[in-house]
C-alpha cells in the first residue's frame, strides 16, 4: 500500500507543470519565470520517478536484451528530453550551443563527483564499510569507459564534436549494448513503488506499466523544453548566470530519481547494484548522449554541422559574446579517466569516493581564473596526475578488463572462481544496466 501511495504523489507532482503548459505556458515563461522552473521542475522530477518505477517493474516481463537497449533509453529519458530540447533549438538560435553543452557538462560531473561518492558515503555510514565491491562483470562498463573518456579527450583539443565523434560514440553504445547483452545478467530484487507494480498479476502488471511508461514519457516531452526555458529566463530576471543554473539545477531535477533509487539500493545493503546502475548511467550518457548532440543541433538547423565547444555569438539579450567550453569539457574527460581508474580494481574506498567529491566541490570555490589562467586547466591536471597514479599502482587490471570486453567465457570464469573462493552456490545479484 505503501508503495502506492508514493506512485500517487509523483503522478500529483506532474500535474501542475502539465497543466501550466496547456493554460498559461508563454505567461509562466516570461511573467513568472521562478514559478514556472519550479512547477515544470517538479512534474520533470515527478514523471522521472514513474519512469524509474515502471522500468524497474517492466524487467519481470521484458527479455533481456530488450531491457538493455529500449528500456536504457526510456531510463535517461529526462536528462536526454532537456538536453535535446536545448541543442535543437542552438541550431537556430547560437546562444543555446553553450545551454546545452553546459547541461551534458553538468549532468555527467553530477554523476560520477557527487552520486558515485554518495553511494559509499551512504553505505559507510549505514554498515561501517568503508569499501563498495563491483561484481567482475562490470569489468565491461569500465572498459567501455575508459575507452569513451579517453577518445573524449579529442573533443577540447578540436574544439568541437562534429560526425566522427557521433560513429564513435554511437558505435561505442551499439557495441556496448551488444556486449552487455551476452552476459549472465541476474535482476535486481524490485524496492518500493516498482516492487508494489511487480507483485500485480501478469496482465494487470503489463497494463499499469505501459500506461505508467506512456503517461511519464508524454510528461517529459511535454514539460522538458519549458523546464529549461524558465530556468534561462529565472536567471535572466534575478541576475543569476542562467548557464549555472543549466549546467547544476537542470540535471539535479532529471538525474534526481535514477540516484534516489541507487541510494535506496545501497541503503538496503546492495551497495554494489547501486555503484554498478550509477556506472552504466555514465557510460549511457558519455556515449550515446555525447554522440546524438550534434545530429540533434543539425537537425535544428536543418544543415550538417559541428556542435561548437568555442563561438562568438549573441546571447538572449542581444549582445554579442564569446563562450568557451574547452576547459570544462576537459575537465569532464578527465573526471572520466579518473573515475575509471579509480574502479578499475572492481573496489572503490572511502579515499576514492573523498577524491571525486572533494574535486567535484572544489570546482565551486576554485576561481574562473588562477593568476589569468583558466582554472579548469590546473584542475583537469589534477584529474590527470592522479589517474595516472593509480594507472601506474593498477596496471595488472588493464588485461581482464580489455579481455572482458570481447571474451563473455573469460567473465563467466571470473565470476565462477569468485564464488567458488566466497563458498556461494548461488550468483549474485547484479544490476540489469537500464540508466
Amino acid at each position: 500500500m505503501k508503495g502506492w501511495k508514493w506512485i500517487v504523489v509523483a503522478f500529483i507532482m506532474t500535474l501542475p507543470g502539465v497543466i501550466g503548459q496547456f493554460v498559461a505556458l508563454k505567461y509562466l515563461e516570461k511573467e513568472q519565470p521562478l514559478l514556472g522552473s519550479l512547477l515544470w521542475g517538479l512534474a520533470v522530477i515527478g514523471a522521472a520517478f514513474l519512469l524509474s518505477w515502471g522500468v524497474e517493474a517492466a524487467q519481470e516481463d521484458v527479455p533481456k536484451a530488450l531491457a538493455f537497449s529500449a528500456l536504457a533509453l526510456l531510463a535517461v529519458l529526462p536528462e536526454y528530453s532537456i538536453d535535446f530540447a536545448l541543442t535543437y533549438r542552438a541550431g537556430t538560435e547560437e546562444a543555446y550551443q553553450e545551454y546545452a553543452l553546459a547541461n551534458l557538462i553538468g549532468a555527467n560531473r553530477m554523476i560520477v563527483g557527487f552520486a558515485w561518492p554518495l553511494v559509499i558515503l551512504i553505505f559507510l555510514f549505514k554498515f561501517r564499510k568503508p569499501q563498495v565491491n563491483l561484481a567482475k562483470g562490470q569489468r565491461v562498463e569500465i572498459g567501455f569507459l575508459l575507452f569513451a573518456g579517453l577518445y573524449s579527450l579529442i573533443l577540447p583539443i578540436k574544439g568541437y564534436i562534429d560526425l566522427l565523434d557521433v560513429i564513435v560514440f554511437v558505435g561505442c553504445f551499439v557495441l556496448y549494448t551488444i556486449r552487455i547483452a551476452k552476459s549472465d545478467v541476474h535482476e535486481p530484487e524490485l524496492v518500493g513503488p516498482a516492487a508494489t507494480l511487480g507483485e500485480l498479476p501478469k496482465n494487470k502488471r503489463r497494463i499499469i506499466v505501459a500506461l505508467i511508461l506512456l503517461f511519464s514519457g508524454f510528461v517529459i516531452f511535454l514539460c522538458s523544453h519549458p523546464f529549461a526555458e524558465s530556468l534561462i529566463q529565472t536567471g535572466l530576471s534575478i541576475g543569476v548566470d542562467e548557464v549555472l543554473l543549466l549546467q547544476w539545477f537542470a540535471p539535479l531535477a532529471s538525474e534526481a530519481p535514477e540516484i534516489v533509487v541507487c541510494v535506496l539500493f545501497t541503503w538496503r545493503g546492495l551497495a554494489g547494484d547501486g555503484l554498478g546502475a550509477l556506472v552504466a548511467s555514465k557510460v549511457n550518457q558519455w556515449t550515446l548522449l555525447v554522440g546524438t548532440l550534434p545530429l540533434v543541433f543539425s537537425l535544428g538547423a536543418k544543415e550538417l554541422k559541428a556542435l561548437p565547444l568555442h563561438d562568438t555569438i549573441i546571447d538572449t539579450t542581444g549582445k554579442t559574446i564569446e563562450y568557451d567550453l574547452i576547459g570544462p569539457m576537459l575537465v569532464t574527460s578527465a573526471q572520466t579517466i579518473l573515475a575509471s581508474m579509480i574502479i578499475l580494481n572492481l573496489r572503490v574506498s572511502l579515499k576514492g569516493a573523498l577524491i571525486l567529491l572533494g574535486l567535484f566541490v572544489g570546482q565551486f570555490l576554485v576561481p574562473k581564473y588562477i593568476a589569468g589562467v583558466d582554472s579548469h586547466y590546473p584542475i583537469a591536471a589534477i584529474y590527470f596526475g592522479l589517474a595516472i597514479y593509480i594507472a601506474i599502482r593498477e596496471y595488472r587490471q588493464f588485461v581482464p578488463t580489455l579481455v572482458s570486453l570481447v571474451s563473455v567465457k573469460f567473465v563467466r570464469k571470473e565470476e565462477a572462481e569468485e564464488l567458488r573462493l566466497h563458498g556461494k552456490e548461488e550468483p549474485s545479484l547484479r544490476p540489469a544496466i537500464k540508466h
